[in-house]
């Protein structure tokens, strides 16, 4: 299960002014702090889109990936992602945002990487079939690859909403090198599509 903790839209700390859309009321005795935050459940979020998304046929039939807004709110963003066979984005993070990731239909290939406290990098590698999915925390490095011979689509939920994506190499000694960082344009309830890479 993928839980972001979330400030209230109505602290000091939040942006853009925005009332609240949904939460939990504290229960008991709670301090401040946690009374101001509120839990999304990405994972559930990304499960039920997920349900429906592989029939969206917009996304099938592709020559390159492509992508859908389904949602969002001043918690999160949920996307719709087609992968035709071979599609691909390479080495990324989502910046402070958490995120769930749920295969609609097809398979994709997910490798990850992370720094040990020498520097070099240590990768692993997995497929992600339909049903199944991946939960993760803030700065997690990954790339995602459509490696079989069909098209797949995926359902991809950030909380808070992307503000920065960093995309990586590895050098030649293994390490992993940050290439650049990209600004999130913020997201508003009647986008359709981004020209910003959700993935």
């Amino acid at each position: 299960m993928a839980i972001a903790y979330l400030e209230s839209a109505t602290s000091s700390k939040a942006s853009g002014g925005h009332a609240p859309m949904c939460g939990l009321q504290p229960i008991g005795n709670v301090s401040a702090n946690e009374a101001q935050r509120r839990e999304v459940d990405l994972l559930a979020i990304a499960q039920g889109f997920a349900v429906s998304a592989g029939d969206i046929s917009e996304l099938r039939g592709l020559r390159e990936r492509s992508w859908i807004l389904l949602a969002v709110t001043d918690l999160f963003e949920a996307w719709a992602i087609g992968w035709p066979p071979g599609g691909y984005i390479k080495l990324h993070d989502h910046g402070r945002s958490h995120g769930a990731v749920t295969v609609a239909r097809g398979t994709l290939t997910e490798t990850t990487v992370r720094a040990t406290q020498r520097g070099v990098a240590v990768i692993g590698s997995h497929q992600v079939g339909p049903g199944e999915h991946r939960t993760f925390g803030s700065h997690y490095v990954h790339d995602l690859v459509n490696d079989g011979l069909e098209d797949a689509i995926s359902v991809h939920v950030y909380g808070p909403k992307l503000e920065t994506m960093t995309y990586y190499e590895l050098d030649q000694f293994g390490r992993l090198d940050a290439t650049h960082t990209e600004e999130v344009a913020p997201i508003g309830p009647f986008d359709t599509t981004s020209v910003h890479d959700p993935s």
